[in-house]
């Protein structure tokens, strides 16, 4: 985080769901934005905007001496009002009773982002890895309305140039491209195809249609 801070990119860091004390040590490490798992309801969203936020928007523990602050550079007055105003709320949208409430949860002051969790909601939904079932998509469109009616942004994962370009003309405009785990086994994947001609084989452990494997040259 601090190298992060250091650099230009933002943190967004994920604690586990009821996580009240980790969450105020992400923010004071330099998070800056918080993405919330498996929110249930408009009512644990409020509570998770008050761990968030400093008076007198929420209940969060004041320590300056952090790369938040940082390291008690700021009046306190100006550091309060600043991170209430720049830290960023994400919560994830993952299972159908969620989605039932999904209107009221956009409408809460202080949640920033919605995020669509397709995976865990497909299995919720009985579907499991059937990302564009409609069941699933209907999901997503409902967030995306539930979104668009609070004045509030949405996004989910997308693994694919196309589904990325339907997203953004939905509106999403907080997209997770890709996963770092699927682009070193795509890497991976394709050493194996431009060796393959020079005469390397590859035991695959995991998977023997497309794992990593050993890589050995043929006599």
């Amino acid at each position: 985080m601090r190298a992060a801070r250091v650099g230009a990119s933002d943190i967004v860091a994920r604690p586990a769901k009821g996580e009240f004390m980790r969450m105020q040590r992400m923010l004071e490490a330099g998070a800056q934005a918080i993405m919330y798992p498996r929110c249930d309801d408009a009512q644990e969203a409020a509570e998770v905007v008050q761990w968030m936020k400093f008076p007198p928007q929420g209940t969060r523990g004041f320590d300056g001496g952090n790369p938040d602050m940082p390291y008690c550079s700021m009046p306190m007055d100006q550091y309060l009002q600043q991170a209430n105003e720049q830290t960023l709320l994400v919560l994830q949208i993952e299972q159908p009773n969620t989605v039932e409430h999904v209107e009221e949860i956009a409408a809460v002051e202080g949640v920033d982002v919605l995020f669509v969790g397709k995976a865990d909601l497909s299995i919720q939904l009985g579907v499991p890895g059937q990302m564009d079932h409609e069941s699933v998509r209907a999901a997503i469109r409902k967030t995306a309305q539930a979104a668009e009616n609070a004045g509030k942004h949405w996004g989910c994962p997308s693994g694919l140039i196309e589904q990325t370009r339907e997203l953004l003309d939905m509106g999403a405009r907080f997209i997770a491209q890709n996963a770092d785990i699927v682009m070193i086994k795509t890497a991976l994947e394709q050493m194996q195809r431009d060796l393959s001609p020079l005469g390397f084989t590859f035991d695959n452990r995991l998977d023997r249609a497309s794992g990593t494997g050993i890589a050995t040259l043929r006599e």
